[in-house]
């Protein structure tokens, strides 16, 4: 059995938002603050015993539907109008045990039918009986603080406050069974119910790595101290002979050492008779230590890294956080798989966010098979279910698409998109039947994404994280544009925007001409402002030759040659020639949350790629005289030389950016990081 699905209502940025979770292992990526982590809180809470809402879990936009309907209700008194103008906060978990094991889901399993292996159970928060009560309490709170000279700020601020006061009065907690076939069938559940369903271990990103503090920071201790607060028969069969024999060691070691100790110590007290205290009348005083050498084991034992003799050793401080991190979420790991065992009834799901603090991009890169691993070696016959939130590209990038989930957070709530669900368009050539090209679609579909998936695993690709992203031909653009959006701020390009184009995280992926195109389905779907900015690449003759424009016929570059068969409603295969292409209108360079920019005209030439674009714009710097229109004949330097050279060497540092680059950053930077035009709607 495993948690399939969580639909979520006015929780946080979580409006109305459906989660749906891989049996195995299940990635939650996304920039800062999307609400990756209340998931996780959302489970922590269903499993605990807190039964009301806080209010700063209710959402702002839900708090505003909630004081309206306040208002409105302290001068008509409509119950029903409140009723149904109140957001209620939701959860709705549908659990799948199709694989037989039902566990503690008979409580939530309402029809007998055999047909069905999915169990729900949902919890929410109502209005309670009696609320008429709580709001006039409340308007009777809210004229005692208000004065007469109140504004509407005043007024709204003074109703929030009241309404904080008494939030836990305003929503109590209901949960029912819901029969998966008959959504108006259901029944009410005890809260225990749901909190036997699970066995969840939480490993939170605040894992404290301070060495001060070193009783609760030492990972060894803690394990320590739990195997000697552990019954012998539930300690991992390997290591019982171990404990055994550690525990007859301890026992014997404390008998002998206190009776020795309180033989000396009762010498050294009963010197203090001689001064007359206490007198023999009174009880005798005797010294009692009581040295505990379990406490001290715990306590004390540190790990340490010794050299290859073994004759040397250095504290665990002396070793990188990120190791120290690793051993810290083994030590828990170790925990959670020995309390699976205690109870093998329970749905077991290990929630662990943002594993990959401190550790440097290798072992974040091997941690999710180390994990996966980590369990099947410990966690014996329990299948346990793991959710994971990162913000690492080299942790997110080595999970397959139909494990990854991306939250998208638009101006007032989140989007969770199943990567699963992604798919990818293909343009087929003329004269197929039907059959072949259900065939090529399919194949190409399939290889579309096997490249993606592999070009992101490769590359370390962070396009899951960023606010904007360009796409761009080679190493040159690559190296280039940051200084050029730098110096298109300096220029004033970017004026009018709060939060410019080079204080965004903005990431530029090198994917050339002929697989630009690749990643226009992919940047759609994760709704990201994307500027493609590629080489025109005329070309002539039935083998593509590369020429000049006065010659050119067409473009060799895949990218512009799938946008514009899409910018002019072209069938697939369609060949698109060059005045179409250079023809283009403003409108048709930009498709929803799309951008294309290649050469154009300037200065009264036509440029092909981006080293004659430069040298065309800084004529004076390569020594070009205005009259030479003809090809440049190439710069003289590879392509990544001439882009060092206008980056590092004094006399070209103060190049111009090409008009076409300029164009396309300026666009992008006008474009809101919530995915569309600036704050606009979800």
């Amino acid at each position: 059995m495993y948690l399939k699905k969580i639909h979520i209502e006015n929780y946080r940025l979580l409006k109305k938002v459906d989660v749906v979770f891989d049996r195995d292992l299940t990635l939650f990526v996304g920039k800062n603050n999307t609400g990756k982590t209340s998931v996780m809180e959302i489970l922590s809470f269903l499993v605990s015993d807190r039964k009301t809402l806080s209010m700063d879990d209710y959402p702002l936009t839900a708090r505003n539907d909630l004081y309206g309907a306040i208002i409105d209700f302290w001068q008509d008194h409509d119950l029903l109008k409140y009723q149904s103008a109140v957001p209620i906060t939701k959860f709705k978990l549908t659990f799948d045990y199709s694989d037989g094991i039902i566990g503690n889901l008979d409580a939530f399993v309402i029809d007998l039918d055999m047909e069905i292996m999915t169990a729900i159970a949902e919890v929410s928060f109502d209005i309670p009986f009696g609320i008429s009560e709580t709001l006039d309490i409340l308007k009777d709170q809210y004229d005692e603080i208000l004065h007469d000279e109140a504004d509407d700020n005043q007024k709204r601020k003074c109703l929030a406050q009241v309404v904080r006061e008494k939030f836990d009065s305003l929503f109590v907690m209901t949960a029912v069974a819901v029969n998966p076939a008959d959504q108006e069938d259901f029944r009410e559940i005890k809260r225990s119910d749901l909190q036997n369903v699970f066995n969840l271990k939480v490993i939170k990103a605040e894992r404290n790595m301070d060495e001060s503090e070193a009783t609760n920071n030492n990972p060894i201790s803690q394990i320590m101290k739990r195997l000697f607060n552990t019954e012998l028969e539930d300690v991992e069969e390997s290591l019982q002979p171990s404990m055994q024999e550690l525990h007859r060691i301890v026992t014997d070691a404390n008998y002998i050492l206190n009776n020795e100790i309180n033989t000396h110590m009762d010498t050294i007290v009963g010197s203090m008779m001689d001064f007359g205290y206490p007198s023999w009348d009174e009880l005798k005083l005797q010294a009692n230590m009581n040295l505990s050498l379990q406490r001290r084991i715990i306590e004390e034992t540190q790990l340490t890294y010794v050299s290859r003799t073994g004759d040397e050793s250095l504290p665990e401080s002396h070793n990188g956080l990120g190791y120290k991190n690793l051993i810290k979420i083994t030590m828990e790991l170790h925990d959670y798989a020995r309390s699976l065992k205690e109870d093998m009834t329970k749905l077991s799901l290990l929630f662990i966010e943002e594993p990959e603090a401190h550790m440097h991009p290798q072992l974040q890169t091997t941690f999710v098979a180390f994990l996966t691993e980590f369990l099947e070696k410990t966690a014996g016959e329990n299948h346990v279910q793991v959710v994971m939130t990162s913000h690492s590209a080299h942790v997110a990038n080595t999970v397959p698409f139909k494990q990854v989930r991306y939250i998208l957070r638009k101006s007032t709530e989140v989007i969770c998109k199943s990567m699963d669900d992604f798919t990818t368009t293909v343009d087929l050539p003329d004269g197929l039947t039907e059959a072949q090209r259900n065939s090529r679609i399919e194949k190409e579909k399939e290889n579309r994404l096997d490249f993606l998936q592999k070009y992101m695993k490769l590359s370390y690709c962070d396009l899951y994280f960023c606010d904007k992203a360009i796409l761009v031909e080679g190493a040159s653009e690559r190296l280039l544009l940051p200084d050029m959006i730098r110096k298109c701020k300096d220029n004033g390009e970017f004026a009018g925007v709060d939060i410019p184009l080079s204080s965004q995280y903005y990431t530029v992926i090198e994917v050339g001409g002929a697989y630009a195109h690749h990643f226009y389905d992919l940047v759609d779907y994760l709704c990201i402002p994307t500027l493609i900015i590629t080489d025109i690449d005329y070309v002539k003759g039935p083998h593509n030759c590369a020429c000049n424009k006065d010659e050119a016929e067409k473009s060799s570059n895949g990218a512009i040659n799938r946008w514009c068969r899409n910018a002019l409603g072209l069938r697939d295969g369609t060949t698109v020639s060059i005045n179409q292409i250079l023809n283009l209108t403003k409108e048709q360079h930009s498709t929803g949350t799309r951008h294309l920019e290649f050469q154009k005209e300037e200065n009264g030439f036509y440029p092909r790629s981006l080293e004659d674009a430069i040298m065309n714009c800084n004529r004076e710097l390569f020594n070009i005289t205005d009259g030479d229109h003809p090809d440049f004949g190439g710069t003289g330097d590879k392509k990544t030389d001439f882009a060092l050279k206008l980056l590092v060497e004094e006399a070209y540092t103060s190049y111009h950016v090409p008009s076409y680059i300029r164009d396309g950053l300026v666009w992008l930077n006008n474009q809101s990081r919530m995915g569309g035009q600036w704050y606009g709607e979800p």
